[in-house]
This record gives C-alpha cells, structure tokens and sequence, in this order.
C-alpha cells in the first residue's frame, strides 16, 4: 500500500511539473483574449446577416388588423338611377348607404418572385462578408500569437543574461573571498579588493535592472496567455522555412490577402446588384381577410374573402444613376488593387529583410561559439597569472567581464533568431498552432 502511495506521488510530481509548449499557451492566449472573443463575435454578426439575407427570398407572413370611422359616408339616393322612380317613393330616398365604423383583419402572404438577381447576390455578399469576417479573425490570431512569442523569447533573454551575470557574480564572490583572506595577510594590494568590491555592485545593480525587465516581461506575459514564463518548455522554438517556401505561403495563405480578394469579389458582385436593380421586380401577395363590410361596402356584416396580386415596378428614368453608381465601384475596385499590391511589395520587401537578418543572426551564432571558448579560456589564464603575479588585476576582471559579455551575446543571438523566425510566421500568416 506504502509503495502505491509512493508511486502516485512521484506521478502526481512530475505531473506537476511538466512543461507546457509554447503553442498550448499561444491556444490560451486566444481563449482568453476579449479582442479575439469580440472579433468571433463578428463572425457570427456575419453568419446571422447571411441567413437574413436568404430568408428575404422567401415568403413572409404578416397579421394586420384596422378600425376605420368616418363622420361622412357614401350614401345612393333614388334619384342617382336613370329609371323612373316609383310614385310612392321621393327622389332623395336613400336605398343605399356604406356603415360609419369599418373593421379589418388580413392575413397577408408575400412571395417574392423576380428581383433581377438582387437577392441572390445579396446572399453571396453576406456569405463573402462572412469569410472576410474569419479573415480577420485569423489575423487578429496572428498579432495574438506573435505577442505572446515575442513575450516568451524576451523573458528568455533577460532570464538567461541574468543567469549569465549571476554566474559572473559567483565567480567575483569566489575571488573577492580570496582577496580579502589575502589581504589581512598583506599579499595583495587594497586596490585589488576595491576593485572587485566595485565590479561587484556593478554587477548587482545590472541585476536588478534585469530582474526588473524579467518581472514586467512575466507579467505582460501571463497576462497575455494566462501562464507563468516557467510554465512553458524552455526548449520552444519557432519552425524554420526557407525564403521561396516562406514567400509562396504568403501569397497563397495570408488572410489579409484573402479578405481583400474576398472585398474585391464583393465590389463585383455589387456591380451586378446595379445592373439588376434596371430590371424588371415582380412580387405576388396573397390576403386572407375578414371585414365589416367585406368587399360589399353596403352590407354591415362580417365576411370573409380572398385578396391575390402581382406587382411589377421597373424603373424608366432616374438621370443615369446606375452608370454612376457603377464608376462608383470601379474606382473602389481600383483602390483595392492598389492596396493589395502596395501589401505585397512591401511585406516582401520586410521579409526579405528579416531573412537577411535572421542570416546575419545565424553567422553571427557561429563566430560567438568560438569567442565564448576562448574567451573562457582566456579567464583562465588570466586568473592564473594574476595569482602569480604576473598580470594587472584589472586585466583579469576584464577577462572575467569578457567572458560574461560573450555569454550574454550569444543568448540575445539566439533569442533574436527566434524573435526574427516568430516575425516571418507573422509576416508571412503563418500559425504553427493551427
């Protein structure tokens, strides 16, 4: 039983701490996100604004009810016929007249028969709206993402360079003890141990800039996913692509490209909806009523009866506003050429740049791994012949601040590579956690 225990708390341990991949935090991020949550929110405007648009094409049911009194109403007189009137009977007796009250119920059934294509494009304008609603979404995805890798490869850094300077900082520790065993014996001089007192409240203050850079960036980032930097794999990286790979997928699968194809598709489908508005709109009614008076104006009771029509209206003049309306489009459809072309120059513009970075960052790694070597190396020489006497001590601390600052740049180097590839999987809209 004591070993069942022991084994389920060793699991529920290492439960506890395993890491999360970058990606399950970036997938949080949009959870939580009130931005992304509105953006989804528009999605569905869009969906519900499609669906109205198909039920216009539809027959729609309708309930009415009237009362009507008149003061005056309509009145024969036997004088009004052409016949000789009866000699019993004078020629301003009334033999018909409408009631004073009129009551009213209808059912009306509404069918739209032709509209020249107006409704069936208003259909396809809302569906086209509602994948560049997802477009947008996908961007909004995108900038998400993007924020939270930036996040995490930024409190790396600033993680790691403190990790770098508190090495450094042991070291000088170490070396200061040694200073100060020295020098109650009189071996070495006071300005040696000043020395290394003062690179170590340097080092110290640097510290606590950094841990300040840590604390902020940490925060920024649970408040962007939702956890802890330490939460996450220390080993995340971003995906590596070549150039012409990264270039076709731009422009097969960025969303902003597709939302300004989709608006495109709209100005085009608009330009139909002009041209169907010039033909001919016909809708047929059918009514259902019961009245006092029914058709019958001269009887007072309640009837029933049927009512159908059809409608056709065209329009014969309106001063040409269809050809307007229509140059209206075009030069709206020219503007978003011109704005689609304008993107893709200048995003492959940014990301031929940012290959050339990335590939200046990746020498760069390579010529650090050899100064990191010899710069180590070199403290250890120096720290050798400074206890023999035979250097400065200023030149071992600066051996020592060498070795530190070597350290330091080959972290920021290999954190801005992955800032660098998160920047082109932006860039290019590409989402990994998809």
């Amino acid at each position: 039983m004591k070993k069942k225990l022991f084994l389920a708390f060793m699991a529920s341990t290492l439960i506890l701490a395993a890491k999360v991949p970058l990606s399950q935090a970036v997938v949080n991020a949009w959870k939580i996100s009130p931005g992304l949550d509105s953006q989804k929110l528009e999605e569905n405007a869009a969906d519900t604004a499609r669906l109205t648009a198909l039920r216009r094409k539809y027959f729609s049911l309708y309930l009415n009810g009237s009362y009507r009194y008149t003061s005056d109403t309509m009145q024969v007189k036997l004088s009004d016929f052409p016949f000789p009137a009866n000699a019993d009977m004078a020629p301003e007796t009334i033999i018909l007249s409408t009631p004073n009250h009129n009551i009213d119920m209808k059912i009306s059934l509404l069918q739209p028969v032709y509209s020249g294509g107006m409704l069936s494009n208003a259909v396809r304008m809302e569906a086209i709206r509602e994948a560049a609603e997802r477009d947008l979404t996908k961007m909004k995805k995108l900038e998400l993402a993007g924020k939270v890798k930036s996040s995490f490869f930024n409190h790396r850094l600033f993680s790691r360079k403190r990790d770098s300077l508190n090495l450094l900082l042991d070291i000088l520790k170490l070396h200061q003890g040694k200073l100060e065993n020295l020098y109650a014996e009189e071996l070495v001089r006071k300005s040696d141990l000043l020395e290394t007192r003062t690179k170590v409240d340097e080092i110290r203050l640097n510290l606590e800039d950094l841990e300040q850079l840590i604390r902020s960036e940490a925060l920024n980032f649970s408040t962007l996913c939702g956890y802890e930097p330490g939460d996450i794999d220390a080993d995340a990286r971003s995906a590596d692509e070549s150039l012409p790979a990264a270039l076709e997928f731009f422009l097969a699968r960025h969303p902003l490209l597709h939302s300004l194809d989709e608006r495109a598709r709209i100005l085009q489908i608009r330009k139909k909806t002009i041209r169907g508005s010039y033909l001919p709109q016909v809708n047929a009614a059918v009514e259902f009523h019961y009245g006092r008076p029914g058709q019958n104006i001269f009887v007072t009771r309640w009837t029933p009866y049927v009512l159908g029509m059809i409608n056709v209206s065209l329009p014969i003049f309106n001063w040409n506003q269809g050809e307007r309306d229509k140059k209206l489009v075009d030069i709206a459809a020219r503007k978003l050429q011109n704005q689609r072309d304008d993107f893709v120059r200048e995003s492959e513009r940014n990301l031929r740049q940012l290959y050339f970075r990335k590939e200046s960052l990746e020498k760069k790694l390579a010529l650090l791994d050899s100064l990191v070597a010899n710069a180590a190396e070199d403290a250890r020489l120096k720290e050798a012949l400074y206890s023999e006497n035979q250097i400065d001590h200023n030149d071992y601390l600066a051996a020592l601040t060498s070795q530190e600052r070597s350290l330091s740049n080959r972290e920021e180097l290999l954190a801005q590579v992955e800032l660098t590839k998160a920047g082109i999987h932006v860039l290019i809209g590409k989402l990994e956690e998809e």
